[in-house]
């Protein structure tokens, strides 16, 4: 795993202003076998309309899943391979070259487990789905209650239902999620 130092995080908060935003299974799953073990689109609508002309983070193994970059979007990929490229993306290494992007607005932490469990401690807010079922998977979300605390339900589908979290230091001040 790629480590961080802990003072990374507060330099990290204090210049870019990062999100995350995920889609877990009631029993805890995120992915099975590289891919999303569900198809929902309104939930991919969802993600779709929130990450819209932003900038966004996943590692090597989620962008792979997915098999091309997203579009309308400034894509960004971590991975420890130095050698990994792929067209229109940006490739960085250590969570410290965010810094040297230049990156204006909002950047969305969009997994995989392991980029979530990373980065969580650096977000600001968390948009999860939670998709109502239990799926077969072989990765779980991390944990995420000592960081974030939840904020408000945003949208209930019958299939799945968002809710909008603020990172606990950031609790007492009001806030609002992004219009839908």
């Amino acid at each position: 795993m790629i480590s961080m130092p802990a003072d990374l995080y507060g330099i990290l908060l204090q210049r870019l202003d990062i999100r995350a935003i995920a889609a877990v299974a009631d029993n805890g799953i995120i992915g099975n076998n590289n891919s999303i073990p569900w198809n929902i689109p309104e939930e991919m609508a969802f993600f779709r309309r929130m990450t819209q002309n932003a900038s966004v983070l996943m590692g090597r193994k989620t962008f792979e899943s997915i098999g091309h970059p997203l579009p309308n979007r400034r894509n960004i990929v971590m991975t420890r391979d130095t050698t990994w490229r792929r067209d229109s993306v940006i490739t960085i290494q250590k969570l410290d070259q965010l810094l040297e992007l230049g990156i204006e607005g909002p950047l969305w932490v969009c997994g995989g487990a392991m980029i979530y469990k990373m980065l969580f401690p650096a977000c600001r807010e968390l948009y999860l789905s939670t998709v109502f079922g239990k799926f077969e998977g072989d990765t779980k979300m991390p944990p995420f209650g000592d960081i974030f605390v939840i904020n408000k339900t945003i949208l209930t589908c019958t299939t799945f239902k968002v809710d909008h979290y603020v990172a606990r230091q950031h609790a007492n001040i009001e806030k609002s999620p992004l219009s839908l």
